[in-house]
């Protein structure tokens, strides 16, 4: 007989925003073990306004094949830059994969 145990995680979920989120869609949809990945617009206004992210309860991620796309060459601290393979196995190993393109619709 094989005993097998299973893992203590849980799956998180992964949230992909293309615009920046207010504050109504950030306390609904960001739980504690949600991985908050910023694209696009998103990407760009904390690029600009760095303070953005002390309004997020998660560590933000960044995809770092999209800020080549976006000439981004400068990023605030505290964003977690993501390789494509670590993204790929992220999504795989989610629990659900949301990519929201407009936030302000709750």
């Amino acid at each position: 007989m094989i005993d097998f145990t299973a893992p203590d995680t849980q799956a998180a979920p992964v949230i992909l925003v293309r615009t920046w989120p207010n504050q109504d869609w950030l306390q609904r949809w960001l739980v504690p073990n949600t991985t908050l990945i910023l694209s696009e617009q998103a990407l760009l206004d904390v690029v600009a306004k760095p303070e953005l992210v002390e309004q997020l309860p998660v560590p933000p991620y960044a995809l770092h094949a999209e800020l080549k796309l976006l000439d981004i060459e400068e990023l605030p601290a505290t964003i977690i830059q993501l390789g494509t393979a670590r993204w790929v196995e992220m999504t795989l190993e989610a629990s659900s994969y949301i990519v929201w393109d407009e936030t302000s619709d709750v």
